[in-house]
């Protein structure tokens, strides 16, 4: 999932083949969410939430205008938790000085 993250952030797709082969990557990555989601996994908050040490990995601090400091202002990497709220993986976020 990061992959597919990182590549939607890095590619802008100019030809309609090229479209055409992001919207077929868009639609396996929303399979997949989707699945996850039935299976009972959710997405870790992140961007506006105050940061949590137990959901949250900080990667690093820098001041941001648009957020108080100790709030989470950008997110790197998704995080994942169980429907019953144990976390699979941390998120990777940067934090608000």
């Amino acid at each position: 999932m990061d992959n597919y993250d990182r590549a939607f952030q890095q590619v802008s797709p100019e030809t309609d083949e090229e479209k055409e082969t992001e919207a077929a990557f868009k639609n396996v990555y929303t399979m997949v969410i989707s699945t996850l989601e039935e299976m009972g996994i959710q997405q870790v908050e992140t961007v506006g939430i105050e940061f949590d040490y137990e959901f949250h990995q900080a990667v690093m601090q820098r001041p941001d205008e648009d957020y108080e400091e100790g709030m989470v202002c950008e997110e790197l990497a998704k995080g994942w938790l169980t429907e019953d709220g144990e976390l699979i993986r941390a998120a990777m976020v940067v934090v608000a000085a």
